[in-house]
C-alpha cells in the first residue's frame, strides 16, 4: 500500500546510544579497573604477618648503686660452716656465663662477706662496687641477690645466701662452755692447751723470738684500728682465735672466725700452712650477740 512506509532491516527499535554505549563500556574497562584500588601486597603480608617489634638492646641495662644485702631464713638454720661449705659449692659449679664474671662476681662477694678492707667504713661496698665497675657487671635492682647482668647481656642469678648472711645465723657455743664439748672438737682444743702448759712447765715452751710474729686482725664490729698480737708461728688458728677473744674484750657469747682472702681458716692448722703470708691483714669475724 502506498501508505506504508519501508523500514531498513536492521533498524533498531531503540536508540543507537546503546550500541555506542556498549562500546563505550568495552573501551574504558581498563580504565574503571585502574580506578578501582588494587589490593596492595604489603597491606596483604602485613594482615598475616605480626607487626615488627623493635629489638632490644640485651646489652644494655640501667645500675643502681650496690647496696647490702638483708635477710632471714625462714625454711633451714644456718651456720657459718654450712654457707662456707654451700659458697665454695656454688662457685666451683658453674658452667654458664663467662668465667671471668663468675671470678669477679666471687671476688666482690669475698670483700662483703669480709666486712671490706682494713678502713672501709662502709661494710666494703666502695671496693665491690670497684670491681663491679672494672668487669662491666650491672645490677639493676642495686642488690646483687636480685640478679646481674654482663656487657653482653647475659644475666647471672645469685641466691641471697650466697650473697650475704642471713640475719638469725646460728652462732657457735659460748667459750664458757669448752667443759662440755664432746668429740674430737673438745679433745683437740683440750689436747693443745695441755700442750702448750707442759711446754711451758718443762721450760721448752720458751720461744725463740725467730718463731714469733706479729699477726694484725681487723675486727668486724669496730672501725678501730686493726688489733695487733704477737703469736708463735706455731701457733693453730684456734689458738690465734682465742688470743684475739681476749685482747678484743669481747664477752660471751659472742666469739671469732678468722677469715684470710675471702676464705675462712680452718681452726686446727697454723695461718702460714693456710697461705697467710707476714704483714698481711686477717679479718676478725665477730659473731654472736651484740
Amino acid at each position: 500500500m502506498g501508505c506504508c512506509a519501508s523500514t531498513p532491516s536492521n533498524a533498531s527499535p531503540y536508540p543507537q546510544q546503546a550500541n555506542s554505549s556498549s562500546r563505550a563500556i568495552t573501551s574504558s574497562q581498563p580504565q574503571s579497573q585502574a580506578a578501582l584500588p588494587r589490593p596492595s601486597t604489603n597491606a596483604s603480608n602485613h594482615s598475616h604477618r605480626p607487626h615488627p617489634q623493635r629489638a632490644r638492646d640485651l646489652t644494655s641495662h640501667p645500675s643502681q648503686p650496690l647496696k647490702l644485702h638483708t635477710w632471714t631464713s625462714k625454711n633451714k638454720t644456718w651456720t657459718p660452716q654450712d654457707l662456707d661449705r654451700e659458697r665454695t659449692e656454688f662457685f666451683d659449679t658453674r658452667v654458664t656465663g663467662r668465667a671471668e664474671i663468675w671470678q669477679a662476681l666471687k671476688a666482690t662477694l669475698e670483700v662483703l662477706w669480709n666486712g671490706g678492707d682494713p678502713g672501709d667504713n662502709d661494710g666494703g661496698l666502695a671496693t665491690a662496687q670497684m670491681i663491679l665497675d672494672a668487669a662491666g657487671i650491672t645490677i639493676p635492682s642495686g642488690d646483687l641477690a636480685g640478679g646481674v647482668y654482663d656487657a653482653f647481656g647475659n644475666h647471672y642469678s645469685l641466691p641471697e645466701h650466697i650473697v650475704a648472711n642471713p640475719a638469725n645465723l646460728t652462732v657457735a657455743p659460748p667459750a664458757d662452755d669448752d667443759d662440755d664439748k664432746t668429740g674430737d672438737e673438745g679433745s683437740e682444743i683440750a689436747d693443745e692447751e695441755t700442750i702448750i702448759r707442759r711446754r711451758e712447765e718443762k721450760g721448752k715452751g720458751v720461744l725463740n723470738e725467730a718463731d714469733l710474729v706479729e699477726i694484725r686482725a681487723k675486727l668486724s664490729d669496730r672501725e678501730s684500728q686493726p688489733l695487733r698480737i704477737i703469736i708463735s708461728k706455731q701457733d693453730s688458728v684456734r689458738l690465734v682465735m682465742q688470743k684475739l677473744f681476749d685482747a678484743s674484750d669481747l664477752q660471751s657469747p659472742r666469739y671469732i672466725k678468722i677469715a684470710y682472702m675471702g676464705k675462712i681458716l680452718k681452726e686446727g692448722q697454723t695461718l702460714q700452712a693456710q697461705g697467710w703470708k707476714e704483714g698481711h691483714v686477717v679479718n676478725a669475724l665477730v659473731f654472736g650477740g651484740t
